[in-house]
């Protein structure tokens, strides 16, 4: 059984964090190895069911996920399923700060298998799943954060000089 703790500091509103992560239509913007939804609602609920797709090393992968607990805008539980290979229980939190809102992922899961998953988990799995934790909640923060960024005025851009 594997474990994955990470946590993203975000320039951001709670609400406007928690609408980001339940807007299933904005998933592709940010979740990693995200590659469409195949069926479910637009929008998370508890209870909701949803049918992904997931691409990544040269796999095509289609996770079912089920929406247990859903606490706005304090965050959901979601459990996640990937038929013969994973079974997981992803903990998304939303923690107000000072001026800043902090996501907190927890994915505990389990590769199917005994002995042998528990060793292409040690091998593989477990830095794949490291790996989409914080490439996801990466993604978040620079989506959310990339809406605040102001336009240059003038609309021109600046030229580097050379430098000898």
């Amino acid at each position: 059984m594997g474990l994955v703790q990470r946590s993203v500091v975000i320039d951001a509103t709670p609400e406007q964090v928690f609408g980001l992560m339940t807007d299933v239509t904005r998933f592709g913007e940010w979740v990693f190895g995200f590659a469409g939804l195949v069926n479910g609602p637009s929008t998370l609920s508890e209870g909701a069911t949803f049918r992904w797709r997931m691409k990544g090393h040269g796999l095509t992968l289609k996770p079912r996920s089920t929406v247990a607990a859903l606490d706005a805008p304090a965050g959901y539980d979601e459990e996640i399923r990937i038929r013969g290979i994973l079974r997981g229980q992803l903990s998304k939190r939303v923690v107000a700060e000072k001026r800043r809102t902090r996501l907190v992922w927890s994915f505990e899961y389990r590769l199917i298998g005994g002995p042998l998953g528990a060793a292409v988990d040690w091998a593989v799995a477990r830095r794949v799943a490291q790996r989409a934790v914080q490439r996801s909640l990466e993604g978040a923060k620079k989506t959310l954060e990339a809406q605040k960024v102001p336009a240059r005025k003038g609309g021109y851009r600046q030229r580097q000089t050379a430098v000898r």
